[in-house]
């Protein structure tokens, strides 16, 4: 460990936020939505170097399908399955006792970024050596998928395959090997290609993962993975698959996560504090405790009718600190600084919150229509599967499927085909429940009547601007799941990489650069240095400084124009207005980044814009909700009201919130966890993860949020609470 330190995390209150300054410039029709502010708001959230071997050290574990016993997750089903373990040794964590004994003293607490907060696991990608001139990867078992627990339950798997599956996937390839580590990295790729990952992201590169979500870097932890291995794709975070409901992962140091639900992919966690830490939680928090408010369009906060609970974020703390690292380490995160400092939360007899999403959605980064798919998306694909089927051995392809069937891809067809394509899309939404996550209600009813009616023109209906255009990639997969053919997977092609998306992706990639070189990075750049790359707003102030102050006049006008020179002059130190450049001239993003690289001044730390990469901005990505007492005999569930998981088929009626009569209701079992992923693994919002906090019929219920996010959880709050 570096300097024996121990984990933790934390976040900073938003400071209050000055006037906005002058409007914004409009360029070639453009103008930024919002006024830039003084920038006077700054940001705590804190992980170092050589932590990230405790980090990895702390998942190590073993699977296994026991189920628990007491209460409502008695009823979940058990069965049989080999027990795994990884080949690194465990790293001792600190004991809870150690933890309680530490004396605060905020005069002691090292800064974030000169913390071991800060620290980063750096991805291993891998990287294609084959020496091997005749190994071509090829499919098995027909090309079939296959559901995880068959490679699990078998006795050996041997050398000459490998069980494939995506991030957060159960179901999965058997891919022929022929047994180096140096072809793996082409065998995973072809995999890939066959499981339906996006042609665009899997350019940037695969990692491969056991299914305890630690890397798998060469033969050696291979094996320990008996050759089952996930494939992630370019900066996608790790997501537990969960195997079936019901199943049990055992980490390490004892603590467990049971599989209670599959869509969204929720987790029952035991063992993750004690009774102790419980009421140390709560007598740190409750002095804080306010009506609890929701994220609001033109403050960082407000109070809502939908949430009538108390909280209260705990203050940065080496307690807290360490509660961020250990969330961080059950969840398999790069760094301890994704995770939030905890949050305390009181639900009294009657008090609730409405189902909602623990995302933030107050700003749009990217407008929706720069990527939007039009009804040339739709007849590009046709062409390209009707191509497609045709170049394949017919006797593969299902009936319906071939020139003439009723599922052959006809793009000038305005009723048959797609009226029977809408129909495997329209099953496919009301199977997943799809259509009530994204509220969409009255779409089911008027696709659904069009459909009865066999009525022309229905696809032209929803691909129409004010339409449903974001259902095609959903049309599409759901076709593509009912011809079950790995070699035919489309990727849509997509819009020019926004600016803000590169901008983005830049700091990403940089502030895992800058833990790989360690000492080579000068100290301006390092985690403690002034240009240390951030999410935040201030971060974007400083890169506009440098702008102004090494970029002449002339090369920026020729840049943007002289308006928004002038603009950004007048508005240095006011919030977001790089932001704002860089959304009406996104090649302006790799300007920036240049006057960066040029300060810093070390040619391993220069970025090369990838070709794409898909969008991304901080973002809450999986919460872990602490349920810290058991006062609360009737109500207080955590309910996922669009979940088809459910403990019993009985209806039950849960009063004073309808949507706790609805879906998967988790009873708030003391020093119990739930744990529940807020994102897809592909890094897109679940819908599905809807959910929502039941009011107790009577007592109290303690709880505590530990929102973790995909970036830096301070920097991220900061991008999202500075107005």
């Amino acid at each position: 460990m570096a300097g024996g330190r121990q984990f933790g995390i934390a976040m900073a209150k938003a400071k209050t936020k000055q006037e906005a300054g002058s409007t914004s410039p409009k360029a070639g029709g453009s103008s930024p939505k919002a006024n830039a502010k003084a920038n006077t708001s700054s940001s705590s959230f804190m992980w170092s170097a050589a932590v990230v071997v405790v980090a990895l050290a702390f998942g190590v574990g073993r699977l296994s399908s026991q189920v628990p016993v007491p209460d409502a997750l008695a009823s979940l089903t058990s069965g049989e399955s080999r027990v795994l373990s990884t080949s690194k040794a465990p790293t001792p964590a600190p004991t809870p006792q150690s933890i309680l004994d530490i004396v605060e003293d905020p005069a002691t607490l090292p800064d974030k970024y000169t913390s071991y907060v800060v620290d980063m696991e750096v991805r291993s990608f891998a990287v294609n050596e084959c020496e091997d001139s005749a190994f071509a990867p090829s499919l098995l078992h027909d090309g079939k998928l296959v559901h995880v627990t068959e490679p699990m339950e078998a006795a050996t798997m041997g050398d000459d395959r490998v069980f494939f599956m995506l991030n957060g996937q159960n179901e999965g390839l058997y891919v022929s090997w022929n047994g180096q580590f140096g072809c793996l990295a082409l065998a995973a790729e072809r995999a890939a290609q066959w499981l339906g990952a996006d042609q665009d992201v899997l350019a940037n590169g695969v990692r491969l993962y056991s299914q305890m979500g630690e890397p798998v870097r060469d033969a050696q932890e291979l094996a320990a993975t008996r050759n089952i291995v996930h494939i992630l794709l370019d900066f996608q975070i790790w997501v537990w698959p969960g195997i079936k409901k019901g199943y049990k992962y055992t980490l390490d140091h004892g603590i467990t996560l049971t599989t209670v639900g599959m869509s969204p992919k929720v987790y029952d966690v035991e063992h993750f504090l004690t009774g102790e830490e419980a009421a140390k939680i709560m007598e740190y928090g409750k002095p804080g405790l306010d009506r609890s408010k929701v994220d609001g369009a033109n403050s960082s906060t407000v109070v809502s009718s939908a949430r009538t609970s108390h909280t209260a974020f705990l203050d940065d703390s080496h307690f807290t600190r360490e509660f961020r690292a250990r969330s961080a380490r059950v969840a398999r995160l790069p760094s301890p600084s994704f995770a939030e400092r905890l949050q305390l939360v009181r639900y009294a007899a009657g008090e609730f919150y409405r189902q909602h999403l623990d995302t933030f959605h107050s700003r749009e980064f990217v407008p929706a229509s720069w990527d939007a798919y039009t009804m040339d998306s739709y007849k590009q694909w046709c062409q390209w599967a009707a191509e497609k089927l045709d170049s394949l051995d017919q006797s593969r392809v299902p009936e319906e499927f071939r020139q003439g069937g009723t599922l052959y891809p006809n793009a000038e067809d305005t009723k048959d085909f797609p009226n029977a394509l809408l129909t495997v899309f329209q099953q496919h939404m009301i199977e997943s429940n799809l259509y009530e996550a994204f509220e969409d209600q009255a779409w089911n009813t008027w696709l659904q009547g069009n459909l009865d009616k066999t009525a022309d023109g229905i696809l032209p209906s929803i691909m129409k601007e004010d339409g449903k255009p974001n259902y095609l990639p959903i049309i599409i997969k759901a076709w593509e799941r009912k011809l079950g053919l790995p070699d035919v997977h489309y990727t849509l092609p997509k819009a020019q990489v926004h600016g803000v998306s590169h901008y983005f992706g830049w700091i990403r990639w940089a502030k895992e650069r800058i833990a790989f070189l360690g000492e080579q990075v000068p100290e301006i750049a390092r985690t403690g240095g002034e240009l240390y790359p951030k999410f935040s707003v201030s971060f974007q102030d400083q890169l506009l400084r440098i702008l102004l102050e090494d970029y002449s006049t002339e090369l920026l006008t020729r840049l943007t124009n002289a308006e928004w020179v002038a603009w950004m002059n007048e508005n240095v130190g006011h919030n977001n207005v790089l932001y704002q450049v860089i959304e009406t001239f996104p090649h302006f993003t790799e300007t920036a980044i240049k006057a960066w690289e040029s300060r810093v001044n070390l040619p391993a730390l220069r970025y090369k814009m990838p070709k794409y990469v898909k969008h991304y901005n901080p973002q809450r990505f999986v919460t872990l909700f602490l349920y810290l007492n058991n006062e609360t005999k009737i109500g207080g569930e955590t309910v996922f009201p669009h979940s088809l998981d459910r403990f019993t088929d009985e209806k039950i009626e849960r009063r004073g919130m309808d949507e706790c009569s609805t879906g998967l209701a988790v009873p708030p079992r003391g020093l119990h966890a739930s744990l529940f992923y807020v994102q897809t693994p592909e890094g897109d919002i679940d819908y599905m993860s809807r959910h929502g906090g039941c009011p107790p019929h009577e007592g109290i219920k303690w709880g505590s949020n530990s929102f973790m996010w995909n970036a830096d959880a301070d920097e991220g709050a900061d991008l999202w609470t500075t107005k």
